[in-house]
């Protein structure tokens, strides 16, 4: 009697998990749907990783929005529970960062992209100084935090308040270099083919700036399981594999190391990020090399 009312325990105990309700995880579409397969991947490997701890998940995406609009509801009200982009020291008040570099330090990494024919423009150039004096004009997002980086190393910009109009901005000259992560640009020319644009071959930029996931702070314990979820990735040898598939192709294109290295100041990073970049540059600038090579 003993035994069977231990055994119609535990099936009630199964029963009750197997209809356990789900934790409905809102992530910014932009995130599920990023050209880098690795980053919505990463976060659903970092999530599987961490059911035991934490429970099943559903994830559900928003409707589709600029990043300045998902940073103001990250601040304003508990309706997102995650999103991803590069952190500054405003982003990290309002949400919380997890300091994992998703993309490695490639995002730090910034190649331009041109218009077709005007590499001239770009032979020769390899210092900060020769890049300031040459007077050509870097397109970027008003809202993205590398816009401001820019700017404090007097650079000079175009804004847009569209990502997507960057690229026909660029293909009729209203500015020279359209600059991209090494983790996007490959794949952003191919979505854009009719555009008479190519990638510069000559400089590559490298300022310290990482992409996070960054999470509401009306939810910390989901900070806190991707944290360690992310952790377990990395240290089971997943990631590596993950990253050398999805940008290994690309770094053998980029050739990053045949460049010329134009170092920028970043001050906008938290010193806690600060600190964490240095540790991240010393473990992941060899998964960047090791990926170019392995193609």
């Amino acid at each position: 009697m003993v035994l069977l009312r231990s055994c119609l325990l535990l099936a009630c105990i199964f029963s009750a998990s197997a209809w356990a309700e789900k934790e409905k995880i809102v992530v910014w579409e932009q995130l599920l749907s990023h050209p880098n397969s690795i980053v919505p991947e990463l976060l659903i490997k970092a999530l599987d990783v961490t059911k035991n701890e934490y429970g099943d998940y559903e994830l559900v995406p928003t409707d589709p929005m600029e990043q300045g609009r998902v940073i103001r509801h990250l601040a304003q009200q508990p309706t997102i529970d995650i999103a991803v982009f590069g952190p500054n020291k405003f982003r990290e008040s309002i949400a919380l960062p997890v300091r994992f570099p998703v993309t490695g330090t490639l995002l730090g990494y910034r190649v331009c992209l041109i218009q077709n024919g005007k590499q001239s423009r770009f032979n020769g150039l390899a210092t900060l100084r020769q890049l300031i004096d040459s007077h050509l004009v870097i397109g970027q997002h008003q809202d993205w935090p590398d816009t401001s980086i820019m700017e404090a190393n007097g650079l000079t910009l175009w804004k847009s308040t569209k990502y997507a109009i960057l690229f026909d901005q660029l293909s009729v000259g209203r500015f020279d270099c359209f600059s991209r992560g090494a983790n996007e640009i490959v794949q952003e020319l191919a979505s854009h083919p009719s555009k008479g644009l190519v990638i510069e071959n000559n400089i590559v930029l490298y300022y310290p700036f990482p992409l996070f996931y960054f999470v509401n702070k009306a939810n910390p314990l989901l900070a806190e399981r991707l944290s360690l979820g992310l952790q377990r990735v990395y240290d089971s040898g997943d990631y590596h594999k993950m990253f050398e598939a999805q940008f290994g192709s690309s770094l053998a294109k980029l050739n990053l190391t045949e460049r010329n290295l134009i170092e920028l100041k970043n001050p906008q990073l938290t010193q806690a990020t600060e600190q964490a970049m240095l540790q991240f540059k010393a473990q992941f600038d060899p998964l960047i090399k090791a990926a170019g090579q392995a193609r």
